[in-house]
């Protein structure tokens, strides 16, 4: 008979998760979430040892294990896949979830009376930007996802390989996987965060649909995640310029013609999403975009 309990469907009691971006921001809320739920190990990854080391001061000591890493780096991939390796047998869930922001590379807004920039105007702001700038976006966001699931793969598969044996009638637990975090700005042109930003994670988009294509036969699963407008540093400048007060979260935190729900994300809501795709009620998933943004990829944005 089925178990239903809520304790059974959303366990990660025992998981070994690997983070990457885990020093801030969304990744710093699942590295807790995980840990205060039951996993057995949490590796959080990132280019700042301070903060990495911040992230695992939230939880018991040598739960969370930080190792520092640069995800644009194949040798500095290598050099934590080791580090892992060292601590751990297997790795039941991979969160590829580094990333940059960028400079805003959007055009100029419209002028006071409300009449459009020129094209000059536009072709100013936007040429004098070096290609450098932008070439980094994409490296950070799409390629280094790419390559940081190919370096963890070994111990996605001894993950696997750890699963019993099936029995007619009894649900398997859930096979490895892979979880990229997008954006809903890779979704909706009317988010107008930047050009840069936007192209990069519409690119990480389907790179999660092409991954879960290619590992399928591996019984690796791949999913996304695609938040809309969260609290975190990254984000930090946008909240300040829209003179959002505190994290959003709040009910009437932004216009409702912009987010339906009139709030920014919570570490609740990223966090309880993470809980269930992780868990055996998760087990499902595979090849999925998850949006949490509060309706916003449906609305008409008049700000940021």
């Amino acid at each position: 008979m089925s178990n239903l309990q809520a304790s059974n469907l959303f366990s990660v009691q025992g998981r070994v998760a690997v983070i990457t971006g885990g020093g801030s921001g969304l990744g710093r809320t699942m590295a807790r979430a995980l840990a205060i739920n039951g996993a057995s190990k949490i590796f959080v990854l990132g280019r700042r040892e301070d903060a990495l080391r911040d992230t695992a001061a939230l939880a018991q000591d040598g739960l969370i294990i930080p190792i520092k890493c640069d995800i644009t780096s194949k040798e500095s991939l290598e050099a934590a896949y080791q580090a892992v390796a060292a601590q751990t047998t297997h790795v039941d869930v991979l969160f590829a979830n580094g990333g940059i922001l960028g400079p805003l590379m959007r055009p100029p807004p419209p002028k006071a009376d409300g009449s459009l920039p020129s094209l000059a105007e536009v072709r100013e702001e936007l040429f004098n930007i070096p290609m450098a700038e932008f070439t980094k976006v994409m490296d950070v966001n799409v390629t280094g996802s790419y390559y940081t699931v190919l370096a963890f793969l070994p111990l996605l598969e001894a993950a696997n390989q750890r699963r019993p044996a099936p029995q007619i009638g009894v649900l398997s637990p859930p096979t490895a996987q892979v979880v990229i975090t997008s954006s809903i700005a890779g979704f909706n042109r009317k988010v107008p965060f930047s050009y840069a930003y936007n192209v990069s994670k519409a690119a990480v988009t389907h790179l999660i649909k092409s991954l879960s294509t290619n590992l399928s036969p591996y019984d690796i699963r791949v999913n996304g995640i695609a938040p809309g407008l969260y609290h975190s540093e990254m984000a930090e400048n946008l909240f300040a310029d829209g003179g959002i007060q505190g994290s959003g979260i709040s009910d009437g935190s932004f216009p409702r013609e912009m987010i339906p729900l009139t709030r920014g994300g919570s570490s609740e809501d990223i966090a309880g999403l993470i809980l269930w795709m992780v868990s055996t009620s998760g087990g499902y998933l595979n090849g999925t975009m998850m949006l949490t943004d509060g309706g916003r990829i449906g609305s008409v944005p008049n700000t940021y």
